[in-house]
């Protein structure tokens, strides 16, 4: 089962992977002399991999909101279970029961 956490680094690992590769386009579009043919199907790889880094960038904040809720109700019934203990445990009852 995978948890938010390792689907958030998943696609941090694959914005990462994509923006290298755009780097890489770009860099060869400058650099390096090549055919229409070789160059065509560069700009249809960067369309693609600009559309894909959008998508997962969008993804990402989903995961990432998600996440925070998560953490907060997390802290909501942390929260709760200490103040119920703190309640049943220092009243002055429960202290002199445990004076005896």
């Amino acid at each position: 089962m995978k948890t938010i956490v390792t689907e958030i680094e998943q696609l941090e690992t694959e914005i990462s992977k994509s923006e290298s590769r755009l780097d890489d386009i770009e860099r060869l579009g400058r650099l390096a002399d090549m055919t229409d043919e070789e160059w065509s199907r560069l700009k249809v790889e960067k369309t693609q991999l600009e559309h894909q880094l959008v998508t997962n960038r969008k993804k990402l904040k989903k995961l990432r909101w998600e996440n925070w809720k998560t953490m907060i109700v997390s802290v909501i019934i942390l929260g709760a279970g200490y103040l119920t203990f703190t309640l049943l445990y220092n009243t002055p009852s429960a202290e002199v029961a445990q004076d005896r």
